[in-house]
């Protein structure tokens, strides 16, 4: 039998062949865990999009129109549902005919402020007249009772004639006639504007009682302005693109205030949710290139970037009671690094692999495929 036992040559040279396998072990694990380091990645992703629960908004009533069926595409301006906007129709005629005869007896109570205040003007006005014609008049007067006092004396001595003397005689009467007529119209005229100033504060007292001029009619404003409102709301369109989900209900349905129909999942702007662990976290900053792959479609990339990494995690192992934490007793022998979600949007669409929320998702950081 043969002697096997191997020469020194091959002891030597399978030592050294295995050395080099360990270290090339060592080295390609090495490299492995640069490249996961610098290139993060993670399976624990789902794609995401943001919904918009669509509730009935401020009004009650029945279902007239519902042109939509579940998982339907809609886009921006489309009509996602109307309720009979028949009640709400006469809500907005009742509150404009409100708001008219408002408008109409504030005018009112405006113009006649506005008459009283002429009225006081033109009762100034005529105490101005009335009092200069009082001087007029005693002007007058006084030359005719002057005028009279030389006649008398030059009648007595026949200069004058008897006739002559009664004419001045009668003229200085007309004056002081005349001065009493003007000193009654500036008594009626202070008795007008005592008058023009009474209707003015009752006026004005009647209008003060909504507050201010403009109260009641602010008022009716308001209320015809809600009503148009609530009938806008009878009619809700799309808000933007996107997907009708959870859609059970039908026309004729009575719904209320706050009732929710369905939701629309936006279809303008998707992401991803990847959920890396904390000791990834400083390799990974906003802006960075990320390469997506879906679960859905093998063979297909799509590109991504890091919009944001999450700044806060709830612990699994504590509960608040009464604001404080509960703590278990427990003594873990591993840890476990914790998880931060890292928003990605997408940043590229292919019509033939359309996104769905809750697809699973592995995203490479720092990698452009």
């Amino acid at each position: 039998m043969a002697d096997e036992t191997p020469s020194p040559y091959q002891q030597q040279s399978g030592r050294a062949l295995g050395v080099l396998v360990i270290a090339g072990a060592i080295a390609l694990g090495g490299w492995v865990w640069h490249l996961n380091m610098i290139h993060p990645r993670t399976n624990d992703a789902m794609i995401r999009a943001n919904t918009v629960d669509i509730a009935i908004q401020h009004v009650n009533g029945k279902i007239i129109e519902l042109p939509l069926k579940d998982n339907q595409l809609v886009h921006l301006g489309d009509l996602l549902y109307a309720i009979d906007p028949r009640p709400f129709e006469a809500a907005v005629q009742e509150a404009n005919a409100e708001l008219q005869l408002a408008e109409k007896e504030v005018k009112g109570q405006m113009a006649d402020i506005k008459m009283a205040e002429a009225k006081v003007l033109q009762s100034e006005q005529n105490i101005q007249s009335a009092a200069a014609e009082v001087k007029r008049a005693q002007a007058e007067e006084n030359y005719a009772s002057s005028y009279l006092a030389r006649l008398k004396p030059l009648e007595r001595q026949q200069f004058v004639t008897t006739n002559a003397l009664k004419q001045a005689e009668a003229n200085q009467r007309a004056q002081l006639a005349a001065v009493h007529d003007a000193e009654a119209k500036v008594r009626a005229a202070e008795a007008a504007l005592n008058s023009s100033h009474q209707s003015r504060s009752a006026s004005e007292q009647r209008l003060a009682q909504f507050g201010n001029q403009f109260a009641r009619v602010q008022q009716a404003e308001a209320k015809l302005r809600k009503a148009q409102l609530d009938l806008e709301y009878c009619r809700v369109y799309t808000p933007f693109d996107g997907y009708i989900t959870n859609l059970n209900t039908s026309v004729g349905q009575f719904v209320n205030t706050g009732e929710k129909l369905f939701a629309l999942v936006d279809d303008t702007t998707w992401y991803v949710i990847a959920n890396y662990k904390e000791t990834y976290l400083r390799y990974i900053q906003p802006g960075m290139p990320v390469d997506v792959f879906l679960a859905a479609y093998p063979g297909r990339h799509f590109k991504g970037e890091v919009q944001g990494i999450g700044w806060a995690n709830y612990p699994d192992n504590v509960e608040v009671k009464d604001a404080l934490p509960t703590v278990e007793r427990t003594l873990n022998w591993v840890v476990l690094a914790g998880r931060f979600p890292v928003r990605i949007r997408l940043t590229e669409r292919d019509a033939d692999h359309p996104f769905r929320m809750g697809m699973t998702a592995f995203t490479s950081v720092g990698v452009i495929h």
